[in-house]
């Protein structure tokens, strides 16, 4: 009975952070200095970063079972996010199961990338970012060079922000993203 109960808090947890996931991927700079479509796809693509960056800091500590878990149905809550937009935009129920897979292959495409990224010496990181913000965030609607200097300076801080957060703080969902000035 003990186990089922800390799955649904790990699993609630997740849910939690999956919100400050999407809070933080709505935030307007993203649209309005940096020049990310406000579009399906452009808040696609900033859920991904985002919880990318999560998962990242999880990883380095994923021996931990609960990290695992919580690392597991963060991405369900993902999933069932898409599941759930896709719907509401009325797409029908014969084709949701085939655009999640879409959306999945996407995610893990792009969580891989960033990752690899992420694990690039600081010197190289904006080198190695930039064009995977170019084919991820914005596609064909490549911004100036100022614009993905100040999103990879972004990225770079948000990794170092959650890294200075404590295991508890991600286990009790308090989490937060550092703040634009």
């Amino acid at each position: 009975m003990f186990f089922f109960s800390q799955n649904k808090k790990i699993k609630n947890i997740a849910y939690l952070l999956f919100t400050k996931i999407v809070d933080q991927a709505r935030k307007p700079f993203f649209y309005t200095d940096w020049m990310v479509s406000d579009n399906v796809d452009g808040r696609f693509d900033l859920i991904i970063l985002h919880l990318s960056l999560l998962i990242n800091r999880l990883e380095a500590h994923d021996k931990d079972k609960k990290i695992a878990l919580l690392i597991r149905y963060i991405q369900e809550a993902l999933f069932d996010n898409m599941d759930m937009s896709l719907r509401e935009m009325g797409v029908g129920d014969m084709s949701v199961g085939k655009k999640v897979k879409a959306m999945a292959e996407a995610f893990y495409g792009r969580k891989m990338s960033y990752t690899k990224a992420f694990l690039s010496e600081d010197k190289n990181f904006a080198l190695n970012i930039k064009p995977i913000l170019v084919r991820n965030i914005y596609r064909e609607n490549t911004p100036d060079d100022i614009i993905l200097n100040q999103f990879a300076a972004y990225i770079k801080d948000q990794a170092k922000y959650l890294e200075s957060q404590s295991e508890n703080d991600i286990m009790t969902a308090e989490i937060f993203f550092k703040e634009m000035l």
